[in-house]
């Protein structure tokens, strides 16, 4: 027997010692010397304070050291200790709650919580890790209903797909099973225990997510292959989650191309200042991750590594862009490992000779080239307010390259530098949807098709021989007796008659009638307007 065992027995020995209740004296201080000197006779240095026997529960008239497994053993008497996870020293389970069963932990959970964990939305950690809820979500098998022994039985025997038998483990936990106790019925090891509800609860958020097609869920059946990349889909934002899942099942991702997946997503949230030229989708952000992967190839890997991590990148690009970013840095390192004696030196030579054949493209301007003008566009002539008129300035054009600065007008139209645009003193320019509803443009009335029409606002003075934009009151009467304002195109003369009547008010003269590209030789010319 050795040391520790004989200490322990005596320990038992003197806790479970009959007591004489109170006939029995207090000890005098030369019995507690006979009582420590006879323990230390035995060959123990342990200084056991006297006990008092009370009249035990079980009526054996003391106490004693109550072990699991010894037949006075009360579970209950367990469960209404307080502990943390059982603060009050109540009934372990909490059937408002669900929680405080056995095998969970404080606060419902049947495994610790990871940092960014979704089981609580209003949490800050909410963004990651998909909810355990789904593990008791609806059960339409009925797997969930029926006793502990049936649920051995179907486990051992694995009768059901993986996410079907995973809410079977929480319910048998809740029972007083641990995983190991499982193990040793069905077989099915704790690692895998914990992968099944790992994968339940983030296929139960792809089940929920709309922008999740439900067709696609069937890849994830797999438990060897498809089903094992939902352990790396779970540290995806629940935004993220659904796009990159979809692009697994496209692509027919292995585990291993998934686990890259997502370090490509967190490559992406970290470096995003870096990414330009390449999109949000999970095709893009592996391409941009190739990019980023390039940058780092050392110098012996060679270009057999760029041009593998570039092709790589192609094949998941998704726009021109990105494809040109990829394809600039292997240039680049084409440029650094050129052939040389020494690969830096190469590097240089290759640089050198780049330098020497890149050039800039310098062309000198004609005057015809500079040769517009630029004018405000109103809008349509339907729409047009004596206000927008009133706002238009002349536009004063400086330096040699004919630089302007924009006012009165939200929308500029560039014209060429025609001899009737010249004449205009302060031109604007509005679109006239049908030319055939203008009352008197002459020829130009006769034809219908759109056309911008370019009124000099200075020439408000009407005259024979011209056409001018004229805001006239119409015969239908509004609301208040006012008639409602018609802007059309007349004739010269008629606008004098207008003026004199006062029928209305010129805006200015119509100097030019642009029409849309198409056909030559129909007769449109600027005559009109001579």
């Amino acid at each position: 027997m050795t040391s520790v065992v004989r200490s322990l027995a005596a320990r038992v020995a003197v806790a479970s010692a009959p007591s004489r209740g109170s006939e029995r004296k207090p000890p005098t201080a030369a019995s507690r010397g006979r009582r420590i000197r006879g323990v230390r006779a035995m060959g123990y240095e342990s200084n056991i304070p006297p006990t008092r026997g009370q009249p035990g529960r079980f009526g054996d008239g003391g106490g004693g050291l109550i072990l699991p497994g010894d037949d006075r053993y009360d579970a209950g008497m367990v469960k209404g200790i307080p502990s943390p996870s059982n603060p009050g020293g109540k009934s372990g389970f909490d059937p408002r709650t669900g929680t405080g069963g056995p095998g969970q932990l404080p606060g419902g959970y049947e495994a610790p919580p990871k940092p960014g964990s979704e089981k609580d939305p209003n949490a800050a950690f909410a963004p990651f890790r998909p909810p355990s809820d789904f593990l008791d979500a609806d059960d339409p098998q009925g797997f969930l209903k029926e006793d502990d022994q049936m649920s051995f039985l179907r486990l051992r025997n694995r009768a059901g797909m993986w996410y079907q038998l995973a809410p079977i483990l929480p319910k048998l936990m809740r029972s007083g099973f641990l995983p190991d106790d499982i193990f040793d019925e069905t077989g099915i090891e704790p690692r895998e225990q914990s992968l099944w509800q790992t994968w339940t609860s983030t296929r139960g958020s792809l089940v929920e997510d709309p922008r999740f097609p439900d067709e696609k869920l069937e890849y994830f059946d797999d438990d060897y292959n498809g089903a094992p990349c939902l352990s790396h889909l779970q540290y995806l934002n629940k935004d993220e989650r659904p796009p990159a899942a979809e692009f697994v099942v496209d692509q027919q991702f292995s585990p291993d191309q998934t686990k890259e997946l997502v370090k490509a997503f967190e490559i992406r949230r970290a470096h995003d200042s870096q990414a330009k030229g390449f999109g949000t989708t999970p095709g893009e952000i592996m391409a941009f991750k190739m990019w980023r992967d390039v940058q780092e190839v050392q110098r012996y890997e060679g270009m057999e590594r760029v041009n593998e991590l570039v092709e790589k990148g192609k094949r998941y690009a998704e726009s021109d862009s990105a494809v040109q970013r990829l394809e600039a840095l292997r240039d680049a390192w084409a440029m650094d490992l050129a052939e040389g004696s020494d690969l830096m030196e190469g590097g240089l030579y290759a640089k050198a000779q780049a330098d020497g054949k890149a050039n800039i493209s310098t062309v000198r301007l004609d005057p015809e080239e500079l040769a517009f003008r630029p004018v405000p566009f109103l809008g349509p002539m339907e729409s047009l307010s004596v206000e927008q008129v009133i706002a238009v300035q002349p536009v004063a054009r400086t330096g040699v390259f004919n630089t302007f600065v924009p006012q009165g007008a939200k929308e500029w139209i560039a014209m060429p530098a025609w001899a009737a645009l010249a004449s205009a003193q302060i031109p604007f320019a509005i679109l006239v949807s049908n030319t055939g509803k203008l009352s008197g443009a002459g020829d130009l009335s006769q034809r219908e098709e759109p056309a911008t029409l370019v009124v000099d606002k200075a020439a408000n003075t009407p005259g024979p021989g011209n056409y001018y934009l004229v805001a006239r009151e119409s015969s239908i009467q509004l609301a208040g007796g006012k008639g409602a304002v018609v802007i059309d195109v007349y004739p010269g003369r008629e606008c004098m008659d207008i003026e004199r009547n006062g029928q209305g008010t010129v805006i200015g003269r119509v100097v030019l009638a642009v029409r849309a590209p198409g056909g030559t030789g129909d007769g449109m010319t600027t005559e009109f307007v001579a």
